[in-house]
């Protein structure tokens, strides 16, 4: 009990990027740091009342401190791009949620005995161009089986794929990460993000996992590259608009998005990218948009369906109905009162 609670209290303040020295100062000197330090360590229990007190202060319900590890997760296996933006303490936050978020959701697979393994490996090509990037697009499709329409959910599709997608609450600047955790693909998205941003974001990380990149080439570029077509392949997008056109009227532009999910900026880089528009037109118009603040709005506005993660609150409700877990263990993993677990259960 020493030990768990010891990790989980680590693990729950580096979550809220706080200090040791951080964490006492809520606590209303009620509790040193020299105890705060022994408690992680594993040498000393707080009382209940102290419990309490610590519980309350990091927002996790105390039933967090001494779930046990079901799943051992790593968190110094995790090494994400873009962290400089961030700062040291955003980063572990960033690391121990995932590791926790990655742990409950394989706890639930285990015991519902659905775990899904991600098997695609593009490692045998190397990509050097946009057009390898575009290629291996293709290619992802073609193993998903979503032939050239729309994605309705990217969240969806690959968490059914053995990926894990994760959400956190982030500064505006970070909009996404991955990495490896053993074998399974992890992406971090920033929560706040439009749905078309998240699409985006979701499928230029995947770019970084499934593909070999070429010595000395643009991986940000390439992987901007890719996620796009991904999200519409070149020959929809110029049977939709044209081989080559001038002027591109937004009501075209929006019909798009809206099937596609895919956002005017980036329908525009597209058909820059394409040679649908010269790339004086594409500057063109970014000109506009950064002068006209009405205009600016009005593209940026997002017309794609939501985006979110649900496959694990789904899977433990699964388990609840089905009687595999208790309605106190499904209030524990999803982290919410046992009112409204029992609220949204409503069994059919």
């Amino acid at each position: 009990m020493k030990d768990t609670f010891a990790k989980r209290l680590v693990n729950a303040r580096r979550i809220r990027c706080l200090s040791q020295r951080e964490l006492c100062s809520l606590l209303a000197g009620k509790v040193s740091s020299s105890a705060i330090e022994k408690y992680e360590k594993g040498l000393m229990m707080p009382s209940s009342d102290v419990l309490i007190l610590i519980s309350k202060a990091l927002g996790f319900k105390m039933d967090y401190f001494f779930r046990p590890f079901a799943v051992a997760i790593d968190i110094n296996n995790f090494e994400f791009r873009k962290q400089s933006s961030l700062g040291i303490k955003k980063v572990e936050s960033i690391k121990c949620l995932v590791a926790s978020e990655i742990e409950k959701y394989l706890e639930i697979e285990n015991i519902l005995g659905i775990s899904k393994l991600f098997t695609l490996n593009y490692g045998n090509m190397l990509v050097e161009t946009e057009d390898d990037a575009m290629q291996m697009a293709k290619r992802l499709r073609q193993d998903l089986n979503i032939g050239t329409d729309g994605i309705t959910s990217a969240i969806e599709l690959l968490e059914c794929n053995g990926v894990k997608i994760i959400e956190v609450d982030a500064d505006v600047k970070f909009s996404g990460a991955c990495n490896m955790a053993g074998s399974i693909p992890v992406i971090v998205i920033n929560k706040s993000m439009q749905a078309e941003r998240k699409r985006m974001t979701i499928f230029h990380e995947l770019g970084h996992l499934l593909m070999k990149f070429a010595k000395g080439v643009d991986e940000e570029r390439l992987c901007t590259v890719f996620a796009s077509e991904v999200l519409i392949p070149s020959e929809k997008f110029r049977g939709i608009i044209g081989e080559a056109r001038h002027d591109i009227s937004l009501v075209e532009l929006q019909t798009i998005d809206r099937e596609y999910g895919i956002s005017v900026d980036a329908l525009m880089a597209k058909a820059a990218q394409l040679n649908v528009i010269t790339t004086k037109r594409y500057q063109s118009y970014f000109k506009k948009k950064n002068a006209l603040p009405q205009f600016k709005r009005v593209v940026e506005m997002s017309l794609a369906g939501d985006e979110r993660t649900t496959r694990f609150e789904r899977l433990v409700y699964r388990a609840l109905a089905s009687e595999l877990i208790s309605t106190s263990k499904a209030a524990s993993l999803l982290e919410c009162p046992l009112e409204t677990v029992r609220e949204n259960l409503n069994l059919m």
